[in-house]
């Protein structure tokens, strides 16, 4: 990227975030909060970091109908999307819980954060959390091999919002064991979009073409469920 300034930017995924960050000339106000980077430009041959998940979880929850003020959250995993969804919670929710195998990844995301109320969690104690949390967030990967899950599904309960930040496949074990158990269930393909759309904006300057790009996303889904 720093020799072709011919190109715009580029997009980062897990599990390179947070080393990205270390790596650019820059970093826009929420990946210097959140300590992630998932959209690079590329500026008069600079490469500046931003963090578009951020916004993009909230936009995300927001669009459904979720209000996390004052409401317990379980985050599962500590990288960068794990980071993202905390950001943009820390101030609205009552807790929030973080767990990870690696519990000092865990610890390193709730003091970056300031998370002050709930914190990192050991795996051991999920059986617990999980009755208690009111959202759950899988932000690890398990899952994305369309078997995987955390925790037995039977630990949640229809009074619980799951948001499952893969999209890829849109349907996950713990997205669909969710929603048999009766609870409100959403994947992150509106995550994907909402995020790709400031991506959009900041690689261009230009607002991005909502409709052009939802309308693809939902082809690219119906293509690959079809396949």
């Amino acid at each position: 990227m720093r020799a072709d300034r011919s190109v715009l930017g580029a997009a980062i995924t897990m599990p390179h975030t947070v080393a990205a960050s270390r790596l650019l000339d820059g970093l826009g106000p929420e990946a210097q909060a959140v300590k992630a980077v998932n959209t690079i430009s590329h500026r008069a041959g600079a490469l500046i970091g931003w963090n578009t998940d951020r916004s993009g979880f909230a936009q995300a929850l927001d669009d459904a109908g979720f209000q996390a003020k004052g409401r317990s959250v379980l985050v599962l995993g500590a990288g960068g999307a794990a980071r993202a969804a905390v950001d943009a919670l820390r101030e609205s929710a009552a807790r929030i819980w973080v767990t990870s195998p690696d519990l000092d990844e865990a610890r390193a995301v709730c003091r970056d954060l300031a998370v002050t109320s709930g914190g990192p969690a050991p795996l051991g104690t999920l059986s617990l959390l999980i009755r208690k949390a009111e959202l759950i967030v899988n932000a690890t990967p398990v899952g994305s091999d369309g078997e995987s899950v955390l925790f037995p599904i039977d630990w949640v309960t229809p009074a619980q919002f799951v948001f499952d930040l893969i999209y890829q496949p849109p349907v996950t074990p713990l997205l669909l064991g969710a929603r048999d158990q009766g609870a409100r269930a959403i994947n992150g393909l509106t995550m994907l979009l909402f995020q790709g759309l400031a991506a959009f904006e900041i690689w261009t300057g230009q607002a991005p073409p909502e409709a052009a790009m939802r309308a693809a996303l939902e082809r690219a889904v119906v293509g690959r469920l079809s396949s």
